[in-house]
């Protein structure tokens, strides 16, 4: 379970890099809805990069490769509606780290050009069976529920790595991207 966690992790854990954020006591975390906005926006990369990268280790009626065009262009739709909000909220969480305030707009794109090249060094072909397994189960949902499901594999993941990472020799790039812990509720019916 818990190689299957990190592996999900490896392909969920998406916005950036907070290396120099890992020092402080307490590191900024998105709430889950903030998650679900950056991911939204980060969905049409990270499903481009997971089908590039896992083509030599999936058969070619892999649930992940299947469609993988109109899934993008469906993935796109719904990240452009998003665009703001996740530019405001990555702007707000890598404030400290810029040599230069930059809005939104301006760190976004650099976001989006990091998250493959981070995601493609994670990858191998265990990864890409646990990405494709998870992806399938979950491809026929709306992008926002597919954020929110992968905001809480990636919490999982995160609390499953902190009980077992005494080493550091054993992070990832991804590790020290924070998602707030949250309980996930639901409106009753006619409220």
């Amino acid at each position: 379970m818990k190689k299957l966690l990190a592996s999900a992790a490896a392909l969920v854990a998406m916005c950036s890099h907070q290396g120099a954020l890992a020092a402080q006591a307490t590191k900024p975390c998105m709430t889950n809805s903030e998650f679900q906005s950056v991911a939204v926006v980060l969905l049409p990369a990270l499903h481009s990069q997971a089908v590039t990268s896992c083509k030599a280790f999936l058969p070619a009626n892999a649930g992940l490769l299947v469609q993988s065009a109109e899934l993008t262009a469906r993935y796109a739709t719904s990240a452009e509606r998003e665009r703001t909000a996740a530019g405001d909220i990555l702007a707000r969480l890598l404030a400290k780290e810029m040599p230069v305030p930059m809005s939104g707009s301006a760190i976004l794109p650099f976001i989006e050009g990091m998250v493959p090249a981070m995601l493609a060094q994670e990858i191998d072909a265990e990864a890409c069976e646990v990405a494709n397994n998870i992806w399938t189960a979950i491809a026929p949902l709306p992008p926002e529920n597919i954020a929110s499901t992968l905001g809480a594999i990636l919490l999982a993941a995160s609390k499953d790595k902190a009980k077992d990472s005494k080493n550091k020799s054993d992070r990832r790039s991804f590790d020290d991207f924070a998602v707030c812990p949250y309980v996930a509720t639901a409106q009753a019916p006619g409220s």
